[in-house]
């Protein structure tokens, strides 16, 4: 494997509604509490989730064509930690426009590893698009499998042999923690008092937000950025070092606790 210098984090599955938006939103504010530069680009011109999110994201339509698709490579820029949102149903061609543009090589020469998320769903959609991913990247990406239990089941897929085949590569896990619909309604019901889409990251320190529901935004960030950190690896280049982590049971805090940021870091 050449010199890794850049990690490009993604997701190719054709399945809607699995929490993609959810994990790269997730991955985002874990860059930016971890003190990891990070660029952030929407490809979904029909949702434009990652934009509401996150406004300063660059917005691409990289599915229109091979020439979009073209540019987002070209455009990624140099930084340790890059995150593209593409939309769903778009497997066929972002595989197809991978090979003919020979985009692998492209990514190797400018030391960028990609990372590919893979939704571990008992979906027919999302494993027929996993598998063919997998079959058309192989060993030339690393991969995160993402169980998400709120929103779907995964028992068929662990029995599966595509899973023992991650199983094998060491394939971490990234399981997203399951948060009540009365915390999601508040989030939203924020969200529209200030006219902009909250992140979790957002919503933890609004005091708006009942503070029992903050409590649980916060256990799910403690729970997801310790998942990060676990598996920093594969997330970040080795040049990337985190600078702040999460504060680990057991572990003494140089500084208090604040009530609205349970995140505090320690060195």
């Amino acid at each position: 494997m050449s010199d890794i210098n850049h990690r490009l984090i993604t997701c190719f599955q054709s399945s809607g509604r699995i929490g993609k938006s959810t994990a790269l939103e997730s991955l985002i504010s874990w860059a930016r509490f971890a003190g990891i530069p990070i660029a952030t680009v929407d490809c979904d011109a029909e949702h434009r989730t990652l934009s509401k999110r996150f406004p300063e994201a660059a917005f691409i339509d990289a599915t229109s064509s091979h020439d979009e698709f073209l540019q987002l490579i070209m455009a990624l820029p140099d930084m340790p930690m890059a995150v593209a949102d593409f939309p769903a149903q778009a497997t066929d061609f972002l595989l197809g426009a991978v090979e003919s543009l020979r985009v692998l090589d492209a990514l190797e020469a400018r030391e960028i590893r990609l990372t590919v998320l893979m939704f571990a769903a008992d979906d027919p959609t999302a494993t027929a698009s996993m598998a063919k991913t997998y079959r058309a990247l192989g060993d030339r990406a690393d991969y995160v499998l993402v169980k998400n239990p709120a929103r779907f089941r995964s028992h068929t897929f662990d029995e599966s042999a595509l899973a023992e085949v991650f199983k094998r590569k060491g394939a971490p896990v990234l399981d997203l923690p399951p948060i009540t619909a009365t915390t999601l309604q508040a989030i939203e019901a924020a969200s529209a008092e200030q006219k902009r889409h909250l992140t979790f990251a957002e919503a933890a320190k609004t005091a708006s937000i009942p503070q029992i529901c903050r409590y649980e935004i916060e256990f799910y960030l403690n729970r997801f950025y310790l998942q990060c950190e676990d598996n920093a690896r594969i997330l970040i280049p080795e040049s990337a070092p985190i600078q702040n982590k999460v504060v680990r049971p057991g572990t003494k805090s140089v500084q208090p606790i604040d009530e609205f940021n349970p995140l505090s870091i320690h060195e």
